[in-house]
């Protein structure tokens, strides 16, 4: 494992290494393994202790974010389609999906904006800034008289999520630090998809495909949730940028010890071949970059963080086909197989996929902290490609509504589970290889590729379904794009995890 350069001459950074591989039977090793989750549980405490009021209102917050995407995205699923349940009919896939369009790409410039600005303005600023823009989704959709409304709404909701989730996660890493970004991060997707999960449920009891209600009474729910989030960021919420600041000094005072040592290495080749070394070759290696030279950096130049670019694009690829294609799949039915699932069932898939997603998040953070973040991202990639091979196989070929429907729920865990396994490590992936003041910026340009999988998912998977006439054959070329972006991490990414001193 490559050893993080920020902690050289600061930390024992030499990280455990066992003399024989753990067996089943070994109690040491057991005992050992327990002692290390236990220090960096106790590490974790002892960052987030002082400030456990202002953490815990992040978790509640990143909680009613979740609620409110699911609520929209679970009503909307519903508005527009060929069905005689819908209340705007659109044959076509690609635009009755093409909220996600619209949702996706704003969010996507939304978290890079957040990136940019969250260091000049505050991320509290940031947080607030999204729930006031977010208000405007639930008036507007309650107000619509066309689809063409509806879609534009999202263009809100993805300001809304990526302003306020995006600076909610800086604010987690800032109080857990960048030693312990893993678990940070999984405290804020636990509660958001947990809530997701929830809600979405909630969103199917609330929905009456009789009286076609989904544009009214949801959007109230919607509209209080929205209104809450703002209260909370303006009246209890404390800014972090201060202890981000208090970070980036000591990690500053390790980038000049390491200068120092590169510049003396340099100097004496460069006296060796009776050259002259140039200052400022010493004085980039302190020398932050700008929000544009980082996103080009992250998005372009660094091997390890673009196929963290690219699998967070393919992770929310994912998601969008989850809470559209999919959900529209069940919402139709399999001509000459299985019929079509009632709003309970399909609320129940969506449940399994985004509660599991959100539980397993906080220990798939806590363990990257302490083994890595390679082996659990290629890890779940693969569980996530064997989830839509088994829903694009299983889907097209069942002939029983009760396979299918166990099915389905089956393949909603198992995707569910590769995407929780890849949610916190991804961004605690970035993280590893960023200064905390690179930081927001780095952390927003990835949110941007990754979230600008929704776009794609919507997108790709409308206009797949357009061209092949089926969901399973849809569902197997994703699949198959989901496992090459797997090899691809396997080969390139660099482990960089800050290791656990001892």
């Amino acid at each position: 494992m490559e050893q993080d350069p920020k902690l050289a001459g600061t930390l024992n950074t030499q990280p455990f290494q066992a003399d024989k591989a753990p067996t089943p039977n070994s109690t040491d090793s057991r005992m050992h393994w327990t002692a290390i989750v236990r220090v960096r549980l106790v590490l974790f405490g002892r960052a987030v202790r002082p400030h456990w009021f202002q953490f815990l209102l992040l978790a509640i917050l990143s909680g009613n974010i979740g609620a409110v995407y699911a609520t929209t995205d679970f009503c909307q699923a519903y508005m527009a389609g060929p069905a005689r349940y819908n209340i705007y009919h659109e044959t076509s896939y690609t635009i009755s999906t093409s909220f996600l369009v619209s949702f996706g790409a704003v969010k996507a410039v939304s978290n890079l904006i957040t990136g940019m600005l969250a260091d000049r303005l505050g991320r509290r600023f940031m947080h607030a800034l999204g729930w006031a823009f977010g208000i405007l989704l639930p008036v507007m959709v309650i107000a619509g008289k066309n689809w063409a409304t509806v879609v534009s709404a999202n263009v809100f909701l993805g300001i809304q999520q990526g302003l306020s989730w995006t600076s909610a996660v800086f604010m987690l890493i800032d109080y857990a630090t960048r030693r312990n970004a893993g678990l940070g991060v999984g405290v804020s997707e636990t509660m958001g998809y947990s809530m997701q999960a929830l809600f979405a449920v909630v969103a199917g009891y609330m929905i009456n495909t009789t009286t076609k209600n989904y544009q009214k009474d949801p959007f109230y729910l919607v509209l209080s949730l929205m209104v809450l989030g703002l209260l909370i960021s303006l009246l209890l919420l404390k800014d972090t940028t201060h202890l981000a600041a208090a970070e980036t000094l000591q990690y500053e005072e390790a980038d000049n010890a390491k200068a120092s040592a590169e510049a003396q290495a340099a100097a004496a080749a460069a006296a060796e071949n009776g050259g002259k070394l140039p200052k400022e070759k010493v004085l980039q290696i302190v020398k932050p970059d700008s929000p544009i030279q980082t996103f080009v950096r992250t998005s372009f130049r660094k091997p390890s963080t673009i196929v963290i670019c690219i699998a967070g694009c393919m992770t929310n690829t994912m998601t969008g086909l989850a809470w559209g294609l999919f959900l529209k799949w069940m919402m139709a039915g399999q001509d000459g197989h299985w019929r079509a699932f009632t709003k309970y069932d399909a609320s129940r898939v969506l449940l399994a996929y985004s509660l599991t997603k959100g539980l397993c998040q906080f220990m798939t953070g806590l363990t990257s902290d302490i083994i890595g973040r390679k082996g659990i991202i290629v890890t779940g990639l693969w569980t996530c490609c064997g989830a839509l091979t088994i829903l694009s196989v299983s889907g097209t070929y069942l002939v029983s509504h009760e396979a299918a429907r166990a099915t389905f729920y089956t393949g909603a865990v198992f995707l569910g589970f590769g995407t929780g396994l890849m949610y916190p490590n991804l961004l605690a992936a970035i993280s590893d290889h960023t200064s905390p003041r690179g930081r927001p910026a780095a952390l927003g340009t990835y949110r941007f590729w990754r979230d600008l999988g929704y776009a794609v998912g919507g997108l790709a998977g409308g206009g797949l379904r357009n061209a092949t006439g089926s969901f399973g054959e849809t569902m197997g070329i994703v699949a198959a794009a989901v496992f090459l972006v797997g090899c691809l991490v396997l080969l390139v990414y660099k482990e960089r995890m800050v290791p656990l001193k001892m």
